[in-house]
């Protein structure tokens, strides 16, 4: 079965980066990066060490920061 590859440039494409958030996670000392929704949403991800849970949505008047921290 052949499989459909989307254009390069567009979401999805071989060699395009996956949207994503840095996030020092307080709870544990660590660092990883969470990634956006498939809906565009929001950043969804979890502690690395605790599974602790973060949610960063995306919206009007946000902000251009790549980086943050979940205490």
């Amino acid at each position: 079965m052949h499989q459909r590859v989307p254009p390069e440039g567009t979401p999805g494409a071989p060699g395009t980066p996956r949207p994503f958030l840095g996030i020092r996670w307080e709870c544990c000392g660590t660092y990883s990066r969470i990634y956006k929704n498939k809906e565009g949403t929001a950043y969804t991800g979890f502690c690395p060490r605790c599974a602790k849970p973060v949610r960063v949505l995306i919206g009007e008047g946000g902000t251009g920061e790549r980086f943050f921290v979940a205490r």
